[in-house]
């Protein structure tokens, strides 16, 4: 029984930490069907199908995603905090956009974009056009006008993001493909040059070698000067098969 016990005082201590560890499941669930999140119902109904219908049909299309994001308050969190957890937690998009209003902030809506297209850009580009959404926005009496400007013209803005990116990329390529096509344009042209090179000076170089040889048979021919070498110190030598007679013996 204390065995039994024991292990399972082991197993509970084991397991423990992995439970501690766990990430925390996101407090507002999984993502809706709707692009528009409003528990409080603070928009009309058709207003919501309207926006969402108009949103998914843009994240169908083009990739884009916009979500609105409808909260009574955030409590001590700041909004673009807030706005970058539903993101991470619903937005599965590499361009995407969360709008967060807030009933008891005045500033609402907040804009907030993320995904890899941000890496394609200028921080202060980015600013500059989030801030005259926001201002857009604001500039609405009603705050279900205020979402709708700031959900359509953050598509908008997506929109042309991701199209400069693209033709951008489009741009890198064309010149990448022109610049390796002039690369081997002016490589055959090298081959060219050299092969005429070669077609020409061989020729020439196999003439002046020729003239030489025939210049060289007309010139007068001479025998080659004698070497003479004595031979047993006599100041001449004999020729091959030489004789001499040194007469009858002395008596």
């Amino acid at each position: 029984m204390i065995a039994l016990l024991l292990r399972i005082l082991c197993v509970v201590t084991l397991a423990s930490p992995a439970v501690s560890i766990a990430t925390p499941a996101f407090e507002y669930g999984p993502r809706p069907p709707l692009c528009v999140f409003d528990p409080t119902e603070q928009l009309k109904p058709e207003t919501v199908k309207e926006l969402s219908e108009s949103l998914a049909a843009i994240y169908q299309k083009e990739g884009i995603d916009v979500i609105v994001v409808i909260l009574n308050d955030l409590g001590k969190a700041p909004p673009e905090h807030v706005a970058k957890r539903f993101a991470e937690a619903w937005s599965k998009s590499s361009i995407h956009c969360v709008i967060l209003q807030v009933s008891d902030h005045a500033d609402s809506p907040w804009v907030v974009p993320g995904g890899k297209i941000l890496g394609y850009l200028n921080p202060d580009q980015v600013q500059l056009a989030v801030a005259s959404i926001q201002r857009h926005a604001a500039a609405e009496p009603r705050d279900e006008d205020k979402i709708i400007t700031a959900a359509n013209e953050s598509a908008d803005m997506l929109r042309y993001w991701m199209a400069n990116a693209i033709n951008r990329s489009a741009m890198i390529q064309t010149e990448s493909a022109k610049m390796r096509k002039d690369l081997e344009t002016k490589a055959r042209q090298r081959q060219v040059a050299v092969m005429i090179a070669a077609g020409t000076f061989i020729p020439i170089i196999a003439g002046i070698s020729l003239l030489v040889v025939v210049l060289r048979s007309r010139r007068p021919a001479y025998f080659p000067d004698p070497a003479w070498q004595p031979r047993l110190g006599a100041p001449h030598a004999g020729g091959n098969h030489a004789v001499a007679d040194l007469g009858p013996p002395l008596p």
